[in-house]
């Protein structure tokens, strides 16, 4: 059952037990956040940032996406920010400049001084506009904070346009999950333009870039199961770059609408967004390199991939790998399809 129960009550950074609202204090500004984690979660665990639409809360995406199930089971801590109220007299995310960047940033350090996360670990997935920030943290953020962003049912804004009141390119590799609906009556699965706001990318534009900022090559494709026999498929794209780890992957929800994907009762589609999203985190920290040193993929050369007998072979899923560099390092690997 994905329904949750949320005691509201105002209380310092930290409570155990409870998921908030919880505050946080950047640029002189109490910030709210909703925290929830498993009971005696280990050291050096995930965490997933959840960033709700335009309008939204922490609370109403904690509700909509149901990521606690998801904490309890697998074992990982999630936290859903608050945007704050904007000029439209509705809660909004800074896509213009640096200040909701810097306080997810800051907001992390914070919980990661109490519950010491996996550095290499860390995500961000949103809905929406918090799609659109989950790019915008992608192509802005000033440190390699996060291993990999999920964006649903938001676009991605031409950048590159000087129109915009900031020029970002992202400068560290991260791995990306795109996932969007044909018929989607926010976000044109073409591209178009946003009164007020301005072009963004269709989504097959969205998905190129990130293939080949990440130099990822052709992984496999297929359509997931009709579980409904609705006739209503889901095409999956997926890219990879096996030396790096980055994976670039592309749900395509064939007449899919502005929502967060989700099966009978709660939706009627073929996949539970959450649950997809965070198997593609689990395989992105599985198959990355550190984010926390030097990447050297650029700069040294596949001599040839060895199995644990030390026979050269070529990739097979699910067996234990060995890559060989002409600088004599080495990496170890498994290839999960």
């Amino acid at each position: 059952m994905k329904k949750l129960l949320l005691i509201l009550l105002i209380s310092p950074l930290f409570v155990s037990g409870q998921d908030g609202p919880f505050y946080f204090t950047h640029n002189n500004i109490q910030r709210e956040f909703y925290f929830h984690s498993p009971n005696n979660l280990p050291a050096n665990s995930p965490i997933v940032y959840v960033l709700h639409g335009w309008g939204g809360s922490g609370s109403s995406i904690m509700s909509t996406t149901a990521f606690n199930i998801l904490s309890d089971q697998k074992n990982f801590a999630v936290c859903y920010p608050t945007g704050l109220i904007g000029s439209s007299g509705m809660t909004e995310w800074d896509v213009e400049g640096f200040s909701d960047i810097d306080f997810i940033k800051e907001l992390n350090d914070s919980l990661s001084n109490v519950y010491q996360f996996d550095l290499n670990s860390v995500f961000a997935t949103g809905f929406s506009y918090g799609a659109e920030m989950c790019y915008h943290l992608a192509n802005c953020q000033t440190t390699n904070m996060f291993a990999a962003i999920a964006p649903l049912a938001g676009g991605m804004w031409d950048y590159i346009n000087n129109e915009w009141p900031i020029i970002c390119s992202p400068t560290n590799n991260i791995s990306v999950f795109v996932l969007n609906g044909t018929n989607d009556n926010e976000f044109n699965y073409n591209g178009g333009y946003y009164p007020g706001v301005g072009e963004y990318f269709s989504v097959d534009s969205t998905v190129s870039f990130w293939v080949d900022y990440n130099s990822c090559s052709f992984n496999n494709s297929y359509t997931l199961p009709d579980i409904n026999n609705d006739n209503v498929l889901t095409e999956v794209t997926k890219y990879n770059n096996i030396n790096t780890g980055n994976q670039v992957w592309l749900y395509k929800v064939n007449n899919g609408l502005h929502e967060w994907f989700d099966v009978d009762p709660w939706g009627g589609d073929d996949f539970w967004a959450s649950e997809e999203i965070w198997n593609f985190f689990v395989q992105v920290s599985s198959n990355q390199t550190s984010l926390n040193e030097p990447s050297e993929a650029c700069n040294k050369r596949l001599i040839k991939t060895i199995n644990i007998l030390g026979q050269e072979t070529r990739d097979k899923s699910f067996t234990p790998l060995i890559d060989l560099y002409d600088d004599g390092s080495s990496q170890k690997r498994i290839m999960i399809e």
